[in-house]
């Protein structure tokens, strides 16, 4: 069954200090795009989510989003460290520097212990929020986004399917007119032959030849079939399990414009084209909701 691509998705896993929370959020895109958006120390996990991401998520732009939240027995103890080693390594180069450069003012303290790593959280801290408990929330995300998206794939499977209903309808129409077509216009040059002042006999030959070349000209028995067989396609496609199946729609539809277009060029019956008219109308609608299909 088809998935949409837009969708959202949202998981909680417990851990000792607290609670992660995941949520994953999608939107329609050619490709895969996935942007991660971690807080504090989660950034590690980063890639690892985009791994996991990608073997459930096949097309969209994939916006993922972790947050941490502390219990209050968890939050007030910050287990931070300060790495004085790494202070003072930076103290001897700024002031190494203040001396080559000739600079006045002082280093305060707040200065010093915004540099990276002179600051740090302790290791007991860091493994409390491993990347199991980060996979659990991801994969509860992601198990509600591809719902989302399912669901939604399943009302646009059933707008597709009244689409293609309609533009049988009218292709089993165009297939009658047809057959009609070559006997009208070989009516109307006999017609046209017998209004002609002084013409006798009819030339049965040449108006054999005439009417086969129109019969020739305008069969557009070939396309009927072919676009009979497109839209089958295409229904087939949208009730199967083919993943990454939006690509393979846009062209089946391309496809079904294609003989629509060439059927409405070689037919001159009004109610032909007229059946051709809403057949494209129905295909554009098709190709617009395909943008939304992963």
């Amino acid at each position: 069954m088809i998935r949409s691509m837009t969708g959202f998705g949202k998981g909680r896993e417990r851990f000792s200090g607290g609670m992660i929370e995941v949520e994953i959020k999608t939107l329609n895109h050619k490709t895969l795009s996935i942007t991660c958006n971690p807080v504090e120390d989660l950034f590690l996990a980063e890639q690892q989510l985009q791994k996991l991401v990608e073997e459930k998520i096949f097309r969209g732009k994939v916006f993922v989003r972790i947050s941490k939240e502390r219990t209050k027995e968890a939050a007030v103890p910050r287990k931070m460290i300060l790495n004085e080693k790494t202070a003072r390594a930076y103290l001897r180069k700024i002031n190494t520097l203040k001396g080559k450069l000739k600079l006045k003012g002082n280093i305060e303290i707040r200065d010093i212990i915004a540099y990276p790593g002179v600051m740090e959280i302790s290791k007991e801290e860091e493994k409390a929020v491993s990347w199991t408990i980060i996979r659990k929330a991801a994969l509860k995300a992601l198990d509600g986004l591809i719902a989302y998206r399912k669901t939604e794939g399943e009302k646009l499977a059933k707008d597709f399917k009244k689409r293609l209903a309609r533009i049988e309808k009218d292709l089993k129409n165009i297939r009658e007119h047809s057959k009609e077509s070559v006997k009208d216009h070989r009516a109307k040059l006999i017609q046209s032959t017998k209004e002609i002042p002084g013409t006798g006999k009819i030339d049965r030959t040449k108006l054999g030849e005439e009417i086969a070349l129109f019969a020739r000209n305008c069969d557009i028995t070939e396309e009927i079939t072919r676009l009979g067989g497109h839209v089958s396609a295409y229904r087939s496609a949208i009730s199967g399990s083919e993943k990454d199946v939006g690509k393979k729609l846009d062209f089946i539809a391309q496809e079904m414009q294609r003989e629509a277009n060439t059927i409405g060029a070689k037919s001159s019956d009004f109610s032909i084209s007229k059946a051709v008219i809403e057949i494209k109308s129905e295909i554009e609608k098709i190709r617009e909701q395909i943008r939304n299909i992963e």
